[in-house]
């Protein structure tokens, strides 16, 4: 019972604060303890619902869904029973539901969704998170969007970006414009640049491919450089390196090497080791061969 009288003498001081005075304030030169919407504050700050906060050093705890914020700073710890927001917030900040802002630097925990456009720290919304510009380590229980994103990052389920440098993880799939680092779709991962070390537990899609490539079932892109493996099928028009899978198809030109199955190349400039082996530009007779095939220029 104590403990529910003491909730509810809070919020009354709050609302009193806030409804009367603006704010009920005990400090000195700005510095000390807050009740209600006080705009500036060096301490400790309690409101049922901010608004119109222009800058708070130390700890400031909201209990509702803030209204207008858009110049607040919040420096030191930010705790929201719903969602703390804020145009910049710098330290500690928790949701009980979510976190928004416009920058964010230090540490940012929401239970539900985290949203922001520039992203610095450790961060992990519990069902998703979502932002322009992430730097640093990243989770989503469920989903992960950004545009950018620097550092470790992983989607429980999804993670979908324009960028990704660092190591990004998909529970189930990964999806991105270009990838510079370490990438794993648990299921499948699709890009049209991969620079590093991709793998994907079906398959792997992109454009263009550099590094080493592991896809569970198929890899496919315009152009691979490096090594490759597709468990089942591996297909594209250039490869530069080696190649293995069940079926390795290069429509254009190989130059390395290519184990499978069967091996397929329109042109080859290397070898291809497999049960049968097909080189399209070794005179007639030498085109399709068991075991070894070759063409060296």
């Amino acid at each position: 019972m104590r403990r529910y009288l003491i909730c509810l003498m809070i919020i009354l001081i709050v609302n009193f604060g806030s409804v009367l005075a603006r704010s009920f304030d005990l400090t000195y030169q700005g510095n000390g303890i807050s009740f209600g919407n006080s705009k500036k504050i060096n301490g400790l700050r309690l409101n049922l619902v901010d608004k119109n906060i222009e800058r708070v050093n130390g700890l400031n705890l909201t209990f509702w869904i803030p209204k207008d914020n858009p110049d607040a700073v919040i420096n030191g710890l930010a705790l929201g029973v719903v969602a703390p927001v804020a145009n910049e917030l710098n330290g500690i900040i928790i949701g009980g539901i979510g976190v928004a802002g416009g920058k964010m630097r230090g540490i940012s925990l929401a239970t539900v969704g985290l949203a922001c456009d520039d992203l610095t720290g450790i961060s992990i919304g519990g069902v998703g998170l979502t932002g322009g510009d992430i730097k640093g380590i990243a989770i989503g229980g469920v989903g992960l969007a950004s545009e950018r994103i620097s550092g470790i990052s992983v989607g429980g389920v999804g993670l979908a970006a324009e960028k990704i440098n660092g190591m990004a993880i998909g529970g189930v799939g990964l999806s991105a414009e270009s990838i510079n680092g370490l990438a794993i779709g648990g299921v499948g991962l699709a890009s049209e640049t991969i620079k590093g070390i991709s793998i994907g537990g079906v398959g792997i899609a992109g454009k263009e491919i550099t590094g080493i490539t592991v896809g569970g079932l198929g890899v496919g892109a315009k152009i691979i450089s490096g090594f490759a493996v597709g468990g089942g099928k591996l297909e594209t028009q250039y490869m530069k390196g080696m190649a293995a899978g069940t079926f390795v198809k290069v429509k254009r030109e190989l130059s390395g090497m290519s184990i499978g199955i069967i091996n397929y190349s329109k042109n080859l400039n290397g070898i291809q080791i497999g049960i049968l082996n097909y080189c399209g530009n070794n005179p007639r007779g030498l085109k399709l061969l068991p075991l070894i095939n070759l063409h060296i220029r």
